[in-house]
């Protein structure tokens, strides 16, 4: 078969769905050694069209739509409708595979497989920014009706599609995110020194990583910490990982009013201090409100670190019993299993082993495989 893939995630800055696509896109060209691919994008005039996030090969290519700017494309689809992609790629392939949200019109009759991660927008509106949130209450709809398949990265989010939609379930399927495991691994001594002492570590502490946003409930960790006991506090530092997110202005007020704490703020952390700084971890906490998956309690568990999550959303299939849950709007319950966690070796160690054993379950080998089934299958159908 011939497939296209929407390349887009992949020449952004890569968030969440860039790095679920860069993956498992080079996973599926490695695991298929049948079909064609050609990832296309946009790139005006020729300029970037030199980039390959993955290489060329025989049976992968790049296709590029020199004659608009992704901007410009960007701003039909918001502002009037979405174009027809096969058109403007004057091609009809096999099938399309669209890994971020939302299916183009393809009135050249090609099937089409897209990613719908989480259904943020409308269940919680109040965490998605204005115009992302009215762009993909008005796509998705119609991605999901005009889809021959949907793919999405945890059951909850399938659970949520069929009961918000009344979609069949049998047109769904779960293709969860991994970890690339030559990468996330418990990290040697020095390395952890190295990356404690750039971001001004300098004793045990508890971590959080991502996007310091109100999604991510920031304002329980920061209330968790403060009402530990003194001398837990003066043995651990909490440390928030992540670059600043969109309606931060509680959380700055919040820290600011905890500044006499040992709370350590790094900013954006490049991905190759991750594993370091989970390993050196007393403690992962992850009380998200709202996740279509969420990749950072996995990517602890697999550096050998403890992790807390929040009860919610798709985080009990992440972590299984290799975790504790604990209410996301339970602040206190929170910090009382901070403190047991932190004052308990055997159970921090029974974590650690149970949080190893469920992290190799994750591959992106596996994953490729399960999307690769559903090409196949839905490319097979008249």
């Amino acid at each position: 078969m011939r497939v296209f893939i929407d390349g887009t995630p992949l020449f952004r800055q890569r968030t969440g769905v860039g790095q679920y696509t860069m993956h498992l896109v080079e996973a599926l060209f490695r695991v298929d050694e049948d079909h064609r691919y050609t990832i296309f994008s946009f790139a005006l005039l020729g300029r970037g069209a030199k980039r390959r996030p993955i290489p060329e090969t025989p049976r992968v290519a790049y296709r590029f739509m020199r004659y608009m700017h992704l901007k410009v494309f960007n701003a039909i689809v918001r502002k009037l409708t979405a174009p027809p992609i096969d058109l403007m790629l004057g091609s009809r392939p096999d099938l399309f595979f669209f890994p971020d949200f939302v299916r183009f019109p393809l009135p050249l009759g090609s099937r089409a497989i897209a990613v719908v991660h989480d259904l943020s927008f409308v269940l919680h509106p109040e965490h998605v920014a204005d115009r992302n949130r009215k762009y993909l209450t008005r796509y998705v709809p119609r991605t999901i009706d005009k889809c021959q398949h949907i793919v999405t990265p945890s059951e909850n989010s399938k659970k949520e599609i069929v009961e918000f939609y009344g979609t069949d379930p049998d047109r769904i399927s779960v293709v969860s995110p991994a970890l690339d495991h030559t990468f996330f691994y418990p990290r040697a001594d020095t390395e952890i020194e190295a990356v404690s002492k750039k971001y001004g570590i300098t004793k045990p502490y508890v971590l959080y990583t991502g996007t310091l946003e109100p999604r991510k409930n920031i304002k329980s960790i920061l209330a968790a910490y403060a009402q530990l006991p003194p001398e837990v506090r003066d043995s651990f530092s909490m440390v928030l990982a992540g670059g600043k997110g969109w309606l931060d202005r509680e959380i700055k007020d919040q820290l600011e009013a905890l500044r006499h704490l040992d709370i350590i703020t790094t900013g954006y952390v490049p991905d190759e201090d991750l594993p370091a700084l989970y390993s050196g971890a007393a403690l992962f906490v992850y009380p998200s409100l709202y996740e279509g998956f969420g990749m950072p309690p996995l990517e602890a568990m697999a550096c050998n670190t403890p992790v807390i999550v929040a009860d919610n959303s798709s985080l009990p299939e992440v972590v299984g019993d290799a975790g504790i849950l604990v209410d996301a709007h339970d602040s206190a319950a929170l910090g009382l299993h901070m403190e047991k966690v932190l004052g308990d070796p055997a159970l921090a160690d029974e974590l650690r082993r149970k949080g190893l054993e469920r992290a190799k379950l994750h591959t992106w080998e596996n994953s490729a495989r399960r999307l690769l089934d559903i090409i196949n299958e839905v490319g097979a159908r008249p």
